[in-house]
């Protein structure tokens, strides 16, 4: 297996909905790509999730009064607050684009680990098997919720190629 990326960043909120993208170099004759993607914390505690879910409610609360009236902001907000809503997560996401400029997929999983494949035959669900043109390919890592103080990435990219597995 020949590694082809491995990084290590450390986001914040600051990253809250932000689009980073890293490149790597597909080698030729590659048969498979492997891709380790990782995050932690997943979670903020439950004391931390219920103050971000009551400030939340409370803004949406207001920003929804000025559009449909305080009766209906108020019932909206009631409902809300009846609710059981847990831990408040991160949510990290990677897309692939192919040293074609081809989409190859997204995984947009809540797991924070996975381990994902991309083959000609067999890709991991939300990736798209085919051919593994060498080159530049475009991983992009979407942090769509940043809620922890800070929140540790890691990923790794392996090639399998025709001669490394004889």
């Amino acid at each position: 297996m020949e590694q082809l990326l491995e990084l290590h960043e450390r986001l914040t909120p600051a990253d809250h909905q932000t689009h980073r993208r890293y490149l790597f170099r597909v080698p030729s004759h590659s048969t498979l790509l492997q891709i380790h993607a990782g995050y932690a914390p997943k979670t903020l505690s439950i004391e931390e999730s219920a103050t971000v879910v009551a400030e939340t409610i409370q803004s949406e609360r207001a920003a929804l009064e000025l559009r449909i009236g305080a009766c209906l902001a108020d019932a909206w907000s009631l409902r809300q607050r009846e609710c059981e809503w847990g831990h408040v997560r991160n949510l990290l996401t990677i897309s692939v684009d192919d040293a074609m400029g081809a989409y190859r997929g997204a995984c947009h999983r809540e797991a924070p680990d996975q381990q994902l494949v991309l083959g000609r035959e067999f890709a991991s669900p939300g990736l798209v098997a085919g051919p593994l043109p060498a080159g530049v390919w475009t991983l992009t890592l979407s942090a769509h919720t940043l809620v922890t103080a800070h929140c540790d990435v890691s990923i790794q990219i392996g090639a399998e190629t025709a001669s490394s597995r004889s």
